[in-house]
């Protein structure tokens, strides 16, 4: 049950690349100048993505941007330089190759590596997915990144407050990202363990709220991560899981490997995945979703476009949290009447406390230790 493998094409390129004036909002580009001329400079922007990209936050923002730069008034023509690598090494020279002057990286992978180079680079601008923390002292760009773990954290509140055997998990067929250090990304080396981490925070978080004693499986203590299978393996893995009775299951997965939680319903089990509202894009599976985490680009692309059309290409950083709607928890579907009308209250009154700061993930985690 697989659907077509996501990926960003080269058709799209050309509409990306418009939007790099809004994402490095620290171009040179005077205040003054006019959006026409941005738009008709020629072989200025260059795309780095790579190839094959399977991130979930990649496959977002070039959906949205896609989407908003395909409506009639915002096309513009523009020649667009894309760089599709495998390593990080060939990053440096194809830039300078292609003379690029203003540059988009879809891929959070490459961030250390884009801001070591942004660094060496002060005459390009720099629009960078997955950089927080990491260009604070350069002028010459910006990062991007969503924050998957406060929605991940209300998902894991909700699967302790609706599992029936008391025990849920998480899983994950992506490895564990070795970005080194990434100073002041409250993320760390490894996201996919950072979104399952927040959300057996949230079950933890239940418990010690409400007293309950639900409890946690399929977790590598040693990793500090959800459960790591390969992708051919992960299907299996979760029904292996639901016939053990673990009824709630976060899942990282490959944007194209949505299939994999068919079958849970009739385990009575259910998943929470991650990236997009997949009861939603795929109806079949629906009976088989508690709800999924979400990453919604659309606000940030809109308001990268807005700031290419005032001419304006100032400095400014862009985090999708769920203050913003850049992140979201999905409805509830076919699982609505297990909510009581005192957990739907807990959960919005959690979901305002997240907003204001009250409840800090990354202290939670701290604390945890």
């Amino acid at each position: 049950m697989r659907l077509r493998k996501l990926s960003i094409p080269l058709a799209l390129a050309a509409t990306l690349a418009l939007t790099l004036g809004g994402c490095a909002s620290s171009s040179k580009t005077s205040s003054g100048a006019k959006p026409a001329t941005v738009a008709k400079t020629r072989g200025e922007f260059c795309l780095v993505e790579k190839k094959k990209s399977q991130d979930i936050r990649a496959v977002a923002l070039s959906k949205a941007l896609g989407e908003v730069l395909a409506k009639p008034e915002n096309k513009k023509t523009v020649k667009t330089e894309t760089i599709s690598v495998e390593k990080t090494s060939q990053i440096g020279g194809q830039l300078k190759k292609k003379k690029c002057k203003n540059v988009l990286s879809l891929e959070p992978g490459f961030a250390r590596e884009m801001v070591r180079v942004a660094k060496s680079n002060s005459e390009i601008n720099f629009a960078i997915l997955g950089a927080i923390g990491q260009v604070k002292a350069l002028p010459n760009a910006s990062d991007i990144d969503f924050d998957l773990r406060k929605p991940a954290f209300l998902a894991g509140y909700a699967a302790a407050g609706v599992t029936k055997s008391g025990l849920v998990g998480a899983v994950s067929d992506l490895p564990p990202e070795d970005t080194d250090k990434n100073p002041g990304s409250a993320l760390g080396k490894d996201p996919v363990s950072a979104w399952a981490g927040a959300f057996r925070l949230g079950v933890e978080y239940y418990n010690q709220f409400k007293g309950s004693g639900i409890r946690f499986s399929s977790w590598e203590q040693s990793a500090g991560g959800p459960l790591r299978v390969k992708s051919k393996e992960l299907h299996q893995q979760l029904l292996k899981l639901a016939d053990e009775r673990v009824d709630v299951i976060f899942v990282v997965a490959n944007p194209e490997e949505t299939g994999v939680v068919a079958e849970l319903a009739a385990k009575d089990a259910a998943a929470v995945w991650t990236g997009q509202d997949l009861a939603a894009s795929t109806p079949d599976l629906k009976a088989n979703m508690l709800t999924s985490v979400v990453i919604d680009a659309s606000g940030c692309a809109k308001q990268l476009l807005k700031q290419l059309k005032t001419g304006s290409i100032s400095g400014r950083d862009y985090r999708g949290t769920l203050k913003n709607s850049g992140v979201k928890l999905a409805g509830w579907g076919d699982y609505a009447p297990r909510f009581s009308d005192s957990l739907t209250a807990e959960l919005a009154g959690i979901r305002s406390q997240i907003d204001s700061g009250k409840i800090d993930i990354t202290k939670l985690e701290t604390h945890r230790g």
